[in-house]
């Protein structure tokens, strides 16, 4: 099995908590290779993800990609993200030529159960696999040229054939969509994924990227939406939200920031004492805004459209400062 993340220093605790749960959740796997992509990883934290990785008897690589910006032939803007978004797009030829499969997960998951149905699972001759965001603004589809009729995917956990991504050269011709919609794309490497790959990617089970906020979504709600979250069957999804594979820390309510009130933050508060940033104190100054947000959350069972125009006013305000 192999696993690739992308992180700076900044985010570096949080791969570690993402790694703590993948190797104590799959101790049946005969193989795990870690790479960890570097946009600015400190040697202190390198040493520490190599100790904590080598305690399990796995293998870790850490691959430098420093020179990130660089390899764009235009100002690369990825808004409120930081760059290391982009750095998932260059598995190809960072990773060795032998590497013909990869499971990419964001630092900001906890894996929760054994991955091997996920990582072998067949991906019918497409490049990768991916999970279903429903709850994508209209506006943010149109921005990134994808059809309301079509799945929009979260890049957040990627299955990929490595093989077939080098072979019809996935990157450049993501990195070309990019070029196309940068200057209106809230979702940078996400959007240029759906746009340039939107038929060479398969529907993954949303138990492997079930994301924190969608606790609160109603499965019919997410259907208004996006009809064509239909191919998801309800019963999958109501599984994936009580029993989930991996759980993905996406939004605001960060199970790190003083306040939160995450409904899974205890799975990361588990996986977070075994690493060596146990001691790292949650990070305060955001405790009146986790409030409002875990209300804004309670609302979406409440009030799904009052959600959804918040949702849509945030959006519009996102896409009013890009285009400034």
């Amino acid at each position: 099995m192999n696993i690739v993340y992308v992180s700076n220093e900044n985010y570096v605790r949080h791969l570690a908590v993402s790694v703590v749960s993948l190797l104590e959740n799959n101790e049946a796997e005969e193989e795990i290779k870690i790479y960890v992509i570097s946009t600015g990883i400190s040697e202190l934290s390198k040493t520490k993800l190599n100790k904590l990785v080598h305690s399990y008897q796995r293998e870790i690589e850490i691959l430098n990609l420093a020179d990130l910006k660089d390899r764009f032939d235009y100002p690369i803007d990825t808004g409120r993200f930081d760059i290391s978004i982009m750095g998932r797009l260059f598995v190809g030829e960072l990773l060795p030529e032998e590497v013909e499969r990869v499971l990419y997960l964001d630092c900001d998951t906890v894996v929760c159960k054994n991955l091997h149905k996920l990582y072998t699972m067949d991906l019918d001759g497409k490049i990768l696999g991916a999970a279903m965001e429903p709850t994508i603004n209209p506006e943010i589809r149109e921005d990134a040229g994808i059809a309301m009729d079509a799945p929009y995917f979260n890049s957040g956990v990627l299955l990929i054939d490595l093989k077939k991504w080098r072979q019809k050269n996935a990157r450049n011709r993501v990195l070309y969509y990019h070029e196309t919609i940068e200057r209106r794309s809230l979702f940078s490497d996400q959007d240029a994924i759906n746009g340039a790959l939107r038929w060479e990617i398969k529907i993954i089970d949303p138990q492997y990227n079930f994301f924190s906020n969608y606790r609160y979504w109603k499965y019919e709600e997410l259907v208004k939406m996006s009809k064509v979250y239909r191919l998801i069957p309800k019963k999958m999804y109501e599984r994936a939200m009580k029993h989930p594979s991996i759980v993905h820390f996406a939004g605001d309510e960060r199970p790190w920031l003083v306040g939160n009130r995450n409904y899974y933050r205890k799975v990361y508060q588990k996986y977070k004492k075994l690493t060596p940033w146990a001691d790292r104190k949650d990070i305060p100054g955001k405790r009146m805004y986790m409030y409002a947000y875990h209300g804004m959350n309670v609302l979406t069972l409440i009030s799904p459209w009052a959600r959804r125009q918040i949702s849509t006013w945030y959006i519009q305000g996102q896409i009013k400062k890009k285009g400034n």
